[in-house]
């Protein structure tokens, strides 16, 4: 697993989204959809990725809920969304419990999954914050906010 696990020289272009160090650096695409807020995976291909049962990706949001849900600043209930999927056998398929995932809530989850591939996520995010946070720090206010411009413009 480690022997597909990369670390690039820091924000070649411009800083990865979360999506782009899951999909290159760990596990591959886990997204399922795009939605105008950004990516979302599920729990059921979170399960399957990180080689874990499905239960214990539900055992780790509920805890996630349990103890992030009181801090209204996470909006756990927009980033991590209740959700059915029908399963079983053909002609007996039942509706069975999922949650769609965005990528802060997967950055989020990802504190209550304790694998290996979680761990290297986790890990290649502060990595990439600790870079981005000592690059920043040598700018001017002008140089910062130039480079606020600049993503300003790209999201219009």
């Amino acid at each position: 697993m480690t022997e597909n696990f990369k670390i690039d020289i820091p924000f070649e272009k411009k800083p990865p989204r979360l999506k782009e160090l899951v999909n290159n650096h760990v596990m591959g695409d886990v997204w399922v959809r795009d939605t105008p807020f950004g990516p979302v995976t599920d729990s059921l291909k979170i399960a399957e990725k990180f080689e874990i049962e499905h239960k214990n990706v539900l055992r780790a949001i509920k805890k996630c809920q349990q103890e992030l849900g009181i801090e209204l600043k996470f909006e756990l209930n927009k980033n991590i969304i209740e959700n059915n999927y029908l399963g079983g056998a053909k002609g007996k398929e039942r509706k069975n419990l999922k949650y769609d995932i965005t990528e802060f809530g997967l950055a989020l989850l990802l504190l209550y999954i304790n694998t290996p591939k979680a761990r290297l996520i986790s890990a290649e995010i502060l990595y990439r914050f600790f870079v981005l946070k000592t690059y920043l720090s040598g700018l001017s206010e002008n140089q910062i906010g130039a480079i606020k411009g600049h993503y300003r413009e790209k999201i219009k």
